[in-house]
């Protein structure tokens, strides 16, 4: 990148951008995190609606300008599609990426023209694999999770149930209001007396000692180095959600002895075993633990867990998360064979918050650094759209939320998306719609009610139909498409 008379800021191919569903039919929003020029990060740029046909993909520029508050001056962006110093500048796009060429007017700089060639991450990895536990299995483990047929360590040969009882299988008994066919059985085993827990990782356990306290030796656990043993991961999730139902052999031992156990730690790049026997507070990015006893009529129950965060600025690189039949290794009620602690899991995964928690309007804003850190999770409305225009504020609930915002100045309202780390995969996103009561866009006053959460990739918002027409139902409320209330 430099500056010059017509600087050119290539961004690399594999930059992350977001494609989000524009609120208008046939359009798309494109999001640029971050945007940085000469080492000096600039803020977000937010493209809302660019008109795109469903059938080749290609946008429409018709040097549509929006316009961007930026961290230190104000810019006017300009979608082109034109030939600068012999570089043709197209705008497509496909189902996870975007090539779109941008001009930005910064007051103080000279015009940068941007070409951008970016995905949408769907390499990365911000979800648990098969939680659903649906699938063929191989060998008694499913895709995803591994248990003693293919543990490691000195007694492998001992406590490899391939060919002998069965603590991981495959049971057709799923969690109320299941979409699957199966979930997974964990049970405990009787070893010369001594009860071995039922035990499932989506890394690898390590069988070392015949004394199951000995963690040191048994364990489970992640390492870079072992192939098809751990599981890349690239979130910051807020919660570890699954479905349980525990059976322990004793219906009446104390929860000393009957609880279950489940665990995930988050890390970087680097080895990690649970239990832990030494300090990994360096390589430790975020854990979500729980010891949970049975319900009162040995049912389902759905289990939320929060992650907590010791620090969010390492980069993932890996997820290691453990069930067991028990919180103590070779604990449980277990005594005899025949009669094990058992646990049904189904359905396992990361949840991902993506709300707004407050959006305010006013006239003047504190400072506002990017890029959103994760305790203020802070946009700005730009306050050049108009002349006396209200700067606001977004915060969202989750640990990944980002808010992106974007005015509508023809139908008088503003745009808020929220999307969180796992939207590369899941799709999932909020978005609210801002209403003004001044129809003069020179002035444009938030309403104290208009914030409503509109569209949504969550249950909490119905599709329906009436009278031919896809409308979308919250509360007693009914919207169009596109965010209009209908009276």
């Amino acid at each position: 990148m430099y500056n010059g008379e017509l600087s050119i800021a290539n961004t690399p191919e594999d930059a992350s951008v977001y494609l989000l569903p524009g609120t208008v039919e046939n359009t798309i929003t494109f999001v640029l995190p971050n945007f940085a020029y000469e080492g000096g990060l600039l803020g977000d740029i937010v493209l809302a609606n660019i008109a795109m046909d469903a059938n080749t993909g290609e946008l429409s520029l018709e040097n549509s300008t929006i316009y961007l508050e930026l961290i230190e001056t104000r810019a006017a962006i300009s979608v082109l599609n034109k030939t600068i110093e012999g570089v043709t500048y197209e705008s497509k796009l496909s189902s996870n990426s975007a090539k779109i060429a941008l001009a930005i007017d910064v007051e103080g700089l000279n015009t940068i023209y941007v070409t951008f060639i970016g995905s949408r991450n769907a390499d990365a990895n911000y979800v648990i694999t098969n939680g659903s536990f649906e699938g063929a299995w191989t060998k008694h483990e499913p895709a995803g999770w591994h248990s003693f047929v293919s543990a490691d360590g000195k007694l492998k040969g001992t406590v490899n149930t391939e060919n002998g009882i069965k603590q991981f299988i495959q049971s057709s008994d799923v969690r109320p209001g299941s979409s699957g066919q199966y979930s997974a059985l964990l049970s405990t085993r009787i070893i010369l007396g001594i009860p071995a827990n039922g035990n499932c990782t989506n890394g690898r356990i390590n069988a070392g000692a015949t004394i199951a306290t000995d963690k040191e030796k048994n364990y489970n656990y992640s390492d870079p180095d072992s192939t098809g043993y751990n599981t890349a991961f690239n979130g910051r999730p807020d919660s570890l959600v699954f479905w349980a139902k525990y059976i322990p052999a004793d219906r009446n031992a104390g929860n000393e002895l009957n609880q279950a156990r489940a665990h995930s730690v988050i890390t970087t790049n680097a080895r990690y075993q649970d239990p832990e026997a030494i300090d990994y507070s360096s390589i430790k990015i975020g854990e979500a633990e729980i010891n949970y006893s049975a319900t009162s009529n040995l049912g389902w129950q759905r289990i939320s867990v929060p992650f907590t965060y010791e620090d969010r600025d390492k980069e993932p690189a890996y997820i290691l998360t453990t069930f067991t039949t028990n919180k103590i290794q070779g604990g449980g009620s277990a005594k005899e064979a025949g009669q094990p602690d058992s646990v049904y899991l189904d359905d396992v995964k990361l949840v991902y918050n993506m709300d707004l928690e407050t959006l305010t309007a006013t006239e003047t804003l504190s400072s506002i650094s990017y890029p959103v850190n994760f305790e203020n999770h802070i946009a700005k409305m730009p306050t050049n759209y108009c002349d006396s225009c209200y700067s606001v504020e977004a915060i969202c609930n989750g640990i990944s939320s980002h808010p992106y915002i974007c005015y509508d100045g023809v139908h008088k309202c503003a745009y808020v998306y929220v999307i969180a780390d796992d939207y590369t995969q899941t799709n999932n996103y909020n978005l609210y719609r801002v209403e003004f009561e001044d129809s003069n866009v020179k002035d444009l006053k938030p309403i104290a009610d208009g914030l409503m959460e509109i569209l949504s990739n969550v249950p909490s918002h119905e599709k329906v139909v009436i009278n031919g027409q896809l409308l979308i139902r919250h509360g007693d409320n009914l919207y169009t498409t596109t965010g209009v209330r209908l009276q």
